[in-house]
Order: C-alpha cells, then structure tokens, then sequence
C-alpha cells in the first residue's frame, strides 16, 4: 500500500542518503549527511542549503498544505465548499427555504454548493434529494426555481435575497 508523506507505520531510518531529479535544463541533488541530522540542497547553479533534518521535514508539511490550500482556491468550487454547517448557518438556511428562496440563491449567498444546501435541507427534512424538491410543500413558500411543478411562486431577484429577510 502506497503511503505518503510523513505517514509511517514504522519507526525505520531513512533508508536512502542522496537523490537527483531534473527540473527543466538543471539537475537537483538532496543529500542526507551521515547520521542523518543534516540534509543538502544542491541547485543547478552550484549553491547549496544545508539544513537540519527537521526543517526540511517541516518546508515538505508546508509545501504539501500550500498545495492543498491551491488547489482548492483555483478550483471552480464556492468558498465555504465542504466546510461544516454551524447550527446558526443551518438555522439561517431553513428559514432562509420556508421563506421562498431558490436553492440557487441560498448556495450563491452561503458560499456553498447547490447539492450542498440540498444536502443540509435533506438532512433538516426539507427537502426530498431523490425527488429534488421539498418535502413538505404546504408549509413552504417555494421559487419555481427549484420546483416548477409544484405549483411554486416566482423567485425573488439575487439581488434582494440578503433584503427579504
């Protein structure tokens, strides 16, 4: 099984001393020193930084999360994707839903995405995700947005939706 970074199920000693890569026209060279305390960076240009073990342990932890944290940014995702609810959002969002808003609109102003505010007012028993509409039609004012075939009452335009409230 394949591990990553920093995930070891034993406490082994590092079992490679010196490895080379090419990057573009120049090649790297990372050498552990002996005992391996120390470890060297060597850049095609001839200089090198050599650094305690630790930290270069710790530049690969911080390297690793900025590539996360990039990823994710240039993703076409919304801010708050996959971020919990918190009871207060949570609250806001049903009331936000018997009140007439769309889906579409509820996703755009809490920064999520349209199956995740489907998710949260599934998991809240407002809504019906197999059928993609609300469960409980009677109590809600709905936007023939989100349900045209329920007999719904037009959306408020996006720009209104923080006024209604």
């Amino acid at each position: 099984m394949a591990q990553g970074y920093g995930q070891h199920q034993s406490q082994e000693p590092v079992l490679w001393d010196r490895v080379e890569w090419r990057q573009g026209d120049g090649r790297y060279t990372f050498q552990v020193a002996s005992g391996g305390l120390l470890g060297t960076l060597t850049s095609p240009h001839g200089s090198a930084l050599t650094l305690p073990m630790v930290a270069w342990e710790g530049l690969l932890d911080a390297l690793a999360a900025q590539r996360k944290t990039r990823t994710r940014a240039e993703s076409k995702f919304p801010a708050r994707s996959g971020a919990r609810w918190y009871d207060g959002e949570a609250g806001e969002l049903a009331a936000a839903f018997k009140g007439g808003r769309s889906i579409r609109q509820l996703a755009r102003a809490h920064n999520r995405t349209e199956l995740a505010v489907e998710a949260e007012l599934d998991r809240q028993g407002l809504w019906d995700r197999v059928e993609r509409r609300p469960k409980q039609v009677d109590d809600l004012h709905v936007c023939m947005e989100d349900a045209p075939e329920v007999g719904a009452v037009p959306c408020p335009p996006a720009g209104e939706m923080e006024s209604m409230e």
